[in-house]
């Protein structure tokens, strides 16, 4: 199913019924030919989302202070992505109405989320709304505290980029520091991913953070490992350091060997890479193992994937040996092409072997 469709004439019809339940001059019949003009067919998922928002205002009281309580009662009858579309109308109409939108926001986060709808406001009133976002990470409810870290991720996908942030990420900072212990997994991804969002244009603040709350607890281990997974592939040696791996860990390592079973591979078929190599260091080597595929792209050129295999800690003087598989399956996010494919092996995110493998159509 396109992700469009869970705006479908069922859920429609479910949510002007819902509305013509609450305000019985709301006719239900006309909300749903409204939407579904002959156009509907073609309109993306976010293009749905906002034709709802509009012919629901057509019907709900134009003072939004009116509307708001029609939309915290029906909220909590719809759950999920579709049901984004209620805060997105707090987002459209309630900019003007700020500490209303605030306290419906964190109402319907809890059936949905409002990590879009929050982002208007912070760009219209970044200062109090910023320090709501830091109040709210009090908040008992584990989805009003995500709210607090997900709206104010500087590139949410799908999201307004938040350029102030992206400038100047302090503000986003004070809040994580108040959530970098937090015991929700639904919280903790959602630090990680703003941590990683951070990273990518201020590295070294991240690397800052992650160095003073290290070891704070072992869920903040795990999203500040997870936040600096790009500085991590990218080979940082502070953040290599802070997780126990050395740069230095490539020259400690002998008698390498990384040796495809076959030569030739077709798309839809598995590639199996057999490694191996000893440790000439006089201690303990702790090593990140992983691999690089240069994915031939169309033209000739070549785009590269790190991905994770194991973390081991070898023995002095131990053999280390493994396998590495690879299907070469066509997928939505990657479309395989024919051609020479270079496959690299990584000890703590360096290079220390390559094989080749000619790849063609199936």
């Amino acid at each position: 199913m396109n992700l469009k469709d869970l705006y479908s004439p069922a859920f429609l019809h479910r949510l002007g019924q819902s509305f013509q339940e609450q305000l019985p001059s709301f006719d239900g019949d006309r909300f749903e030919a409204a939407c579904q003009t002959p156009d509907w067919e073609g309109l993306k998922l976010m293009e749905r989302r906002d034709r709802i928002v509009t012919c629901l205002h057509d019907q709900l009281p134009a003072d939004f202070a009116a509307a708001a309580p029609l939309i915290r009662a029906v909220g909590p009858q719809f759950t999920g992505l579709a049901a984004v579309c209620l805060p997105h109308y707090v987002a459209t109409y309630g900019l003007n109405e700020w500490a209303l939108s605030m306290d419906l926001l964190a109402e319907l986060t809890r059936f949905s989320s409002a990590e879009f709808a929050i982002r208007p406001f912070l760009v219209r009133e970044p200062a109090a709304t910023s320090q709501q976002m830091w109040r709210w990470t009090q908040s008992p409810d584990a989805d009003v505290r995500r709210l607090a870290s997900e709206g104010m991720r500087p590139r949410l996908p799908w999201g307004i980029r938040l350029t102030q942030f992206i400038d100047d990420p302090l503000p986003v900072l004070a809040v994580l520091k108040q959530l970098i212990t937090d015991e929700s997994p639904y919280v903790q991804k959602s630090v990680a991913n703003n941590l990683n969002d951070i990273s990518k244009d201020h590295p070294e603040l991240v690397v800052t953070f992650a160095q003073r709350y290290w070891n704070q607890t072992s869920q903040t281990n795990w999203m500040l490992t997870r936040g600096l997974r790009t500085l991590f592939k990218q080979g940082n040696p502070a953040v290599l350091a802070l997780q126990g791996y050395a740069l230095t860990a490539k020259e400690q390592v002998r008698s390498i060997q990384f040796t495809p079973a076959h030569q030739l591979a077709q798309i839809g078929q598995t590639t199996r890479l057999r490694y191996q190599f000893r440790s000439t260091a006089a201690t303990e080597l702790p090593l990140y193992l992983g691999y690089r595929v240069h994915y031939v792209r169309q033209r000739g050129a070549t785009t590269t994937k790190d991905f994770f295999l194991k973390r081991v800690t070898l023995a002095a003087g131990a053999e280390l040996t493994g396998e590495v598989t690879i299907p070469w399956r066509q997928l939505t996010t990657r479309h395989l092409y024919a051609g020479e494919h270079v496959i690299e092996l990584l000890v703590n995110t360096q290079p220390i072997a390559a094989s080749r493998v000619i790849l063609t159509e199936a």
